[in-house]
């Protein structure tokens, strides 16, 4: 594994675990099948000096109030939450105060979507992108332990247990259109190309498309097997997007116009998606194949 997949990989667990959470926990982490707060602990703790670990709390004093991970030495709390909108926030501040909790600073991160709630001094409030960004700016190393943390933590089969076939009929069908099928000699509209092979990179890596009742397994819950060909669809996807940014950047504005080697290199990969797809179908025993027009050039 590459560490560009390594780390989309890392990204899309968290993307998956924030909807999880989103539609699945209705009170607290208790809703859950695991220790939401011993995964965090670990995965911050990769970022951490050996004499400055983050530890839990609560397995010292169930029911702490107000936070849930403490680093004795920077003398750093932060609460691990469902939600941290402001009404949550407020309440969570307000506890703290009354319990005469004074840490040199006090991290909230909400996990069910994002905030943009205003800093203060000492409180910071983030949400799932924290913890992303985290993994972005990690060194390899870092990396190899963040992903051994998710994949040896998170039971993603018992969160999300539907099998690989259905879930990829699913992914099929969305890969099945108009924006991989058709040669670039025939193609409508660039961006309205590009608009519908980032929903199949989205359904591919999250499971779902944003605004759109479509609901499959995120790319990490796959079986290994056809978690490597998908992500090699995926790739082929990100480059045919990648083309076409290159080329929107350089009209500056005007009418996007693709090279000759562009639009070869576009149909080529939007061949070899088809032909990985319809593989990947027949290998899982689904009867649906994609069928590819004829080129022109």
């Amino acid at each position: 594994m590459t560490e560009k997949q390594k780390i989309d990989d890392i990204i899309s667990l968290w993307t998956f675990l924030q909807i999880h959470i989103k539609n699945n926990v209705k009170v607290s982490f208790a809703d859950l099948s695991f220790e939401l707060e011993t995964v965090i602990k670990d995965y911050l703790n990769v970022f951490q000096d050996k004499s400055d670990f983050y530890s839990n709390i609560n397995e010292v004093r169930p029911n702490y109030p107000a936070i849930d991970l403490i680093s004795k030495k920077s003398h750093v709390a932060i609460q691990v939450t469902t939600t941290a909108d402001t009404k949550k926030v407020k309440e969570t501040i307000e506890t703290y105060k009354r319990y005469n909790l004074n840490f040199s600073e006090l991290i909230i991160i909400g996990l069910d979507s994002s905030y943009s709630t205003k800093n203060t001094d000492n409180v910071k409030v983030y949400g799932i992108e924290y913890l992303i960004n985290k993994a972005k700016f990690a060194t390899n190393a870092q990396k190899d332990e963040l992903y051994d943390i998710l994949h040896r933590q998170i039971p993603l089969n018992t969160l999300y247990p539907i099998d690989d076939k259905t879930c990829f009929e699913i992914v099929f069908k969305v890969i099945d259109r108009s924006a991989l099928r058709d040669y670039t000699e025939v193609e409508g509209s660039y961006e309205r190309m590009e608009k519908g092979l980032s929903e199949i990179k989205e359904i591919i890596t999250t499971g779902q498309i944003s605004g759109k009742s479509i609901r499959a397994k995120a790319l990490v819950e796959y079986t290994q097997p056809i978690q490597n060909e998908l992500r090699n669809i995926e790739y082929d996807i990100s480059t045919i997007i990648q083309i076409y940014n290159k080329a929107k950047n350089r009209s500056n504005g005007y009418c996007l116009c693709l090279t000759m080697d562009e639009r070869k290199q576009i149909d080529d990969l939007k061949e070899s998606i088809m032909d990985k797809t319809n593989i990947l179908s027949e290998t899982l025993g689904l009867p649906l194949r994609i069928r590819k027009m004829s080129r022109w050039n």
